[in-house]
């Protein structure tokens, strides 16, 4: 399925961009820039296909979920190895990850696919709507973007004269991404016990 290869190879590519940041090269560099970029249009282009093309799996939906999760951890652990973000980050990216998916597993076992345990009007916003998940696409793309600029610059010793202020939105943005990857745990949630403790 055309999807599942698109989120292998984003998975695939992520790595490769976190290799490419660690080559001293401003030319390498900027490529490795510009494909976070395509690395986060790719987890809209599989979730589009599958839709538009009528391919949508249960297993796809839980493999583009797992191609997100693995995404944002490498950005996130490559970021914080570097000393661009707090441990902190990307151990509560993972942690947040690790138990929505226990429960989203647990539920998927019950015959509730990923997305269709939201019914509420709120809930169903704050985690499924194209609002949400294109705002926190968007958020992840700006912070991990504006990190990779400022890791351009000190990879290249290239004086300007606000990486400290570039550095410093980039830190405040980082650390709302990471309250929204929160905020979007909520509905899991609030209906585990609903979808996951009943008989």
């Amino acid at each position: 399925m055309i999807p599942n290869w698109i989120t292998l190879g984003r998975i695939v590519f992520s790595f490769l961009v976190a290799l490419m940041f660690e080559v001293k090269s401003l030319p390498i560099n900027i490529i490795a820039f510009l494909s976070i970029f395509v690395i986060i249009f790719l987890d809209f282009l599989d979730g589009y296909i599958a839709r538009k093309y009528n391919m949508s799996t249960e297993f796809g939906a839980m493999f583009d979920i797992t191609g997100d999760r693995i995404v944002e951890v490498i950005f996130w652990t490559y970021f914080a190895y570097k000393h661009l973000v707090s441990f902190w980050f990307p151990v509560i990216v993972l942690s947040r990850g690790i138990f929505t998916d226990a429960i989203r597993q647990q539920a998927f076992k019950k015959g509730v696919k990923p997305y269709d345990m939201f019914k509420s009007g709120v809930m169903r916003f704050i985690l499924v709507s194209a609002w949400m998940r294109t705002g926190y696409a968007v958020l992840k793309v700006v912070t991990f973007s504006m990190l990779g600029l400022v890791l351009i610059l000190k990879n290249n010793d290239i004086a300007f004269a606000y990486t400290r202020e570039l550095y410093t939105v980039a830190y405040i943005i980082a650390i709302l991404t990471v309250l929204v990857c929160i905020i979007r745990a909520i509905p899991v949630i609030v209906y585990a016990r609903k979808h996951v403790f009943s008989k």
